[in-house]
């Protein structure tokens, strides 16, 4: 059994103002695509339940995305959440994968220079510039994932999909929450009209 943590407006709300002030310069770190189903009877949907993902990845960014998610569907989307016993509209999961990477920081000190090897990971130049130095290391890196589906409960299909791909996960801190968020927050901006 999961145990949420209780919603705490003020809180969610301090957060996606941080995100608003932030998002700017997370553009380039964070690229969001959301897509949805045209046919799809986007204003008759007033329930959902969440569904536990088939893949058991990072539980530990659960407590961040139904918290946000919920928040986005209740307050700006006015949706209601409710068991599954209850017929629910709309399924909700959730996936978060990642993938390690490395990349590849080169260093450069020295007067300038051109020419010359390179010895081991360090570089040497000479020339009319002068002399330079140049040292090369791998430093790893991890993407993330997130995606959040939404299925139609009566017909099974898929009919909104939101994911965002963050360059660089950060650890600590409290930044997973905000990079969560930030993301979640993107998405659901573009989620289609919530019913009248």
């Amino acid at each position: 059994m999961t145990t949420l943590r209780i919603l705490n407006p003020l809180r969610i709300k301090l957060l996606v103002a941080v995100c608003v002030v932030l998002a700017p310069l997370a553009l380039a770190a964070q690229s969001i695509r959301v897509n949805w189903r045209l046919d799809a009877p986007f204003s008759s949907y007033k329930t959902y339940v969440w569904v536990p993902s088939q893949e058991n990845n990072h539980p530990f960014y659960r407590q961040y995305v139904d918290e946000y998610v919920n928040y986005a569907l209740k307050n700006k989307k006015h949706m209601v959440q409710v068991s599954a016993d209850q017929s629910p509209d709309l399924r909700v999961e959730y996936h978060f994968l990642t993938q390690e990477t490395m990349d590849t920081n080169t260093t450069y000190w020295g007067t300038g220079g051109w020419g010359g090897g390179v010895w081991g990971g360090m570089g040497m130049g000479w020339g009319m510039g002068g002399m330079g130095f140049a040292n090369s290391r791998r430093v790893p890196r991890t993407i993330g994932i997130l995606t959040i589906d939404m299925f139609d409960t009566r017909t099974n299909k898929l009919v909104w999909r939101g994911q965002a791909t963050e360059d660089s996960v950060d650890v600590g801190n409290k930044n997973e929450e905000k990079q969560v968020a930030m993301s979640i927050f993107k998405m659901m901006k573009r989620c289609p009209p919530p019913p009248k």
